[in-house]
């Protein structure tokens, strides 16, 4: 494999034998979202948070068909103090979402990762980790460790399944009252019983891009593979909930 990187374009042409020559360049937000709404699994896009930078990765004799983008943005809580470094700058971006078509064959994932990171560190020098989660109902994070990322751990998420629709909607939507519409929508379908409740491990991936760099927990050895999810019930204060449901209907209708 070799690796030819044009500076004034910021593009990034990869020379493999097993997947000819491929090219990795920043591409419109726009189109980013476009691709990972129609073909990523979870058809979500996250406005607030997704698409600082955005990769697109091609074949080198059709450059102008993007054949899968890597989505590089915001931590669901920016301002969590998960690691130190001397940069005051310093931040951590997460992968927010990657999506790779099927017809570029296998280890299309980590050419656009490696390539990738390599242009996040010339766009933004301040950027000094990428963190990514591994969603235990697809697996545990094999192309993670295949791209040289360190583990540090999992957590439990709950995931919620429209029996109806087949939709998947994370824990927080029905939580957060700040997102009013999301919550009522949510909140009426759990109240109609029209859920199943997943608990899902979620795995976290972190690629250090400075030496300086110190995550607040230990490293861990990479997990043996798992995959999946448990059915649950959870639990709520069904009284409380109406009570915000109403009191959210009320300013709606005001």
């Amino acid at each position: 494999m070799i690796d030819t990187t044009s500076a004034e374009s910021m593009q990034i042409l990869k020379e493999t034998s097993a997947l000819g020559r491929l090219i990795i360049k920043p591409v419109d937000k726009a189109l980013a979202k476009d691709l990972i709404v129609a073909n990523h699994y979870s058809h979500k896009w996250n406005e607030g948070g997704f698409g600082k930078y955005n990769f697109g990765i091609f074949r080198a004799d059709e450059p102008d068909v993007c054949l899968g983008v890597a989505v590089y943005g915001y931590m669901k809580n920016p301002r969590a103090k998960l690691f130190t470094h001397p940069n005051p700058k310093a931040w951590m971006c997460e992968l927010n979402r990657m999506w790779i078509d099927d017809t570029l064959g296998h280890n299309a994932e980590s050419v656009l990762i490696a390539a990738s990171i390599k242009l996040l560190r010339k766009l933004d020098p301040d950027c000094v980790a990428v963190q990514s989660f591994a969603d235990g109902r697809l697996g545990c994070g094999t192309i993670y460790k295949a791209a040289n990322f360190r583990y540090f751990g999992f957590h439990y998420t709950r995931f919620l399944r429209n029996r109806r629709t087949g939709e998947i909607t994370h824990e927080q939507i029905l939580t957060n009252t700040t997102s009013p519409s999301a919550y009522l929508r949510a909140n009426v379908a759990f109240l109609l019983g029209d859920f199943d409740v997943l608990v899902v491990k979620t795995y976290r991936y972190i690629y250090p891009l400075c030496k300086h760099f110190r995550f607040i927990k230990p490293e861990k050895p990479y997990p043996q593979y798992e995959k999946g999810f448990t059915l649950t019930e959870w639990r709520r204060d069904t009284r409380k909930i109406k009570d915000n449901c109403h009191e959210i209907l009320e300013k709606v209708a005001a």
